[in-house]
Order: structure tokens, then sequence, then C-alpha cells
């Protein structure tokens, strides 16, 4: 008797599963839409027939999803650069704990970028609140994405934080298998990157009676930060932060997450940065003295932190934001009078709605955006420069 897959439930799909898959794929208008519109250069007809040709899921990521991909970024991105992968061993397998800025669009560039550089996709993490259907779930099941569990009782959220804390030390260890994920639950709404000592506790679920930092050195954690010239659905954040505040827990609306995904891939960005830091491993300190696990987790995200702050690209309009919020000429040498009236027009568009005062949204926007700065000033560190 064959053994069951104990990752049955939150992995990908395999290769042999792939044409039955494809089959209901091609049955959704959605997705015929999807290849009509991103792929306009290929007739319909002849892109159906190639993808039922397919036979592996890493084919059809690199001759389907990767066009896509890269259509979309031509759409609402001017210029995309990357630094930092050349310094990392094209062997191992990484865990990357990325800041979370946009639904699709963080972890889509930097597969897009591996398969650039012909390696294959590495698995990543995807909550199970945005498989909204099974057109949604093929999709990501087909672009290497693994299932995370937001819902459920306090006993069950525990045994699926388990299981995926197995699969991604078994994915890194023994398939050497490099792994995305977010370093908190739900993106970054205020610009202040921060990881979520829940998610750490979450990959020592799986470590048995290992000492701690002995497992976390198995993960070979690696922070990636990705910088956004302008911030995807800036508007949607300013105001959930603000009824938040106002009504104590927010309630989204029955197509926000549908609305979040699709803002955030089509809305201009301007320009994109995505910088890959090094190993945390080399920056754990066991000499250190820690009263409790948790001031060890503690110290492991702030370890994570230094590099997203470190590595996070200030652009004009964060220094502009900063100014104005603060009423300041601080950094007025890092924009010109062109950007400052562009961000401003922004900043007067997205703060005009009609369930949230104009002044609130703006000074939330702004704040937003000029948190970067805020936090690279308190940390004393040398990214406070401009890119022209």
């Amino acid at each position: 008797m064959a053994k069951k897959d104990p990752f049955i439930d939150i992995r990908p799909y395999y290769d042999e599963e792939l044409p039955y898959v494809v089959n209901r794929m091609l049955q959704s208008p959605g997705f015929i839409n999807s290849l009509t519109n991103f792929m306009p250069d290929v007739p319909l007809n002849i892109m159906v027939k190639r993808i039922r040709k397919i036979s592996t899921l890493d084919e059809l990521q690199k001759k389907v999803y990767s066009p896509i991909i890269q259509t979309l970024e031509e759409r609402s991105i001017d210029e995309l650069t990357f630094g930092g992968y050349e310094n990392l061993e094209k062997s191992k397998a990484y865990l990357y704990v990325a800041n979370h800025r946009d639904i699709v669009m963080d972890s889509a560039i930097l597969q897009e970028y591996r398969m650039l550089n012909n390696e294959s996709t590495c698995l990543s993490g995807i909550g199970d609140n945005l498989l909204m259907s099974q057109i949604f779930t093929d999709i990501a099941k087909t672009g290497n994405m693994f299932t995370i569990t937001r819902t459920g009782n306090a006993r069950q959220m525990v045994t699926k934080s388990k299981l995926v804390s197995e699969y991604i030390h078994t994915n890194i260890t023994k398939n050497h298998q490099s792994v995305w994920i977010a370093q908190r639950n739900g993106r970054t709404k205020d610009g202040c990157d921060k990881t979520q000592p829940s998610v750490l506790k979450m990959f020592c679920m799986s470590r048995r009676n290992k000492e701690l930092f002995k497992h976390i050195k198995e993960l070979n954690i690696v922070p990636i930060t990705i910088s956004y010239e302008f911030e995807p659905c800036d508007q949607m954040k300013a105001r959930e932060l603000i009824l938040t505040e106002k009504n104590k827990k927010y309630e989204k609306l029955p197509d926000e997450d549908y609305r979040s995904i699709t803002t955030g891939i089509f809305a201009y960005k301007s320009r994109v940065h995505l910088q890959f830091g090094h190993p945390i491993n080399e920056d754990i300190d066991e000499s250190l003295h820690f009263s409790s696990e948790n001031e060890k987790i503690q110290y492991l995200c702030s370890l994570i932190d230094k590099q997203m702050y470190k590595h996070y690209r200030l652009w004009p309009n964060n220094y502009i934001a900063y100014d104005l919020l603060n009423n300041s000429t601080v950094f007025q040498s890092k924009y010109n009078e062109l950007a400052k009236r562009d961000f401003n027009q922004h900043i007067r568009k997205q703060a005009n709605i009609d369930d949230v005062s104009y002044f609130k949204m703006k000074q939330r926007l702004l704040s937003i955006y000029a948190n970067p700065v805020r936090i690279a000033i308190e940390n004393n560190l040398e990214n406070i420069t401009v890119q022209s």
C-alpha cells in the first residue's frame, strides 16, 4: 500500500496531475481571457494547443506564466532592477523571507527573475483566503505555490502551521528547493516592514528537540527586500488603517481580496527594485545570553529587519512625503519640483474617497511613503540616498 503524501493538502500540483488540471483551467473563461489579454501575439487556438502539449509544471511556468508576468511588468513598471543575487550560492536552497507590499507581484517578480536566469521557480507561500475559486487554486498550485491556512480554531491552526513548517524544512534540507515566504501575515500596510515573531515560531515548529539556532541555520534564511516607487494599493491600505483605528476591527468587503490582487497587478508602480540580502546565519551570535526562546525569536526577527531596513530603496516619493508630513525641507535636495508636483497629484487623487475624510486619507497616505525614511533615520542607516 502506497504511503499517503503528508503534504497533499498544501503542496503544489505534481507533473502527473497536470493534464487533468490544464483541461479544467482551459474551461475557465477568466483564464482564457488572461491568455488573450497578456499574450495577444499568439492566436488563442494555437496557444491552447501548445498548452495541452505541456507535460511539466516547469514548462508551463516558463512558456505561459513567464510571458504573462513579463507583460504585467512592462505595463506597470518603468524600470525593474535587482541586486545581491550574485552573492548567493546557486547550489544552495534558501528560505527567502520577504517584505510584503503586494499580494501577487512581490513573489511573481522574484519568480520571473529566476526563470530569466534559467532557474526553476522556488516554492512560494500563499494564504488560503486568496484561493477564492478553483481557477485561482489551479493557477497557484501550477505556479509552485503551497497553501498557508489563515482560518480555523486554535487547534487547527497549530496543526496546519506545523505541517507548513515540516513542508518548508523538508524542501530546503532534503529536496534542496528554495522557498519564498512573507515576513508577516498579510501585506505591510503602513510602510514599516517588520518581521512577525509568529512567522519565525512557525519555522521552528518542525525542529522537534533540536536547538533553536541550529534548526534555523538549516533553513538558510535570506531576507529579500522589494521597493516600489508607487506603493501598490496605497489607497486601499490607507483606508483600511483608518477604519481599523475607528472601529477597532476591519471587516473586508466580499470582493476586497480580489480587488487588492487586480489593483496591485495593474496599477502603475514606476520603478521597482528587489534586493537579495545575505544569509542571517552569518549574523547569528550564539555567545549572546537569552533568558527565553521568545527572546531568541525576537533576536532573529531583528536580524531580518536590519537587512530589510538597510536594503529598502528610498525613492523621491519617500523623501517628498517625509518633508510634507513634517512640514520640513530636510530632504529637498533629494527631489525636484516636477517629482513633487506629480507625487502631490497622486496623493490628492488617492485621498479622495467616499467613506473617509480627505484630510485623514492624505495624512495616512503620506505616512505610508514617509515611514521608510523615518525608519532609516532612526536606525542611522546609509540608505538615505536618492535614485536619480
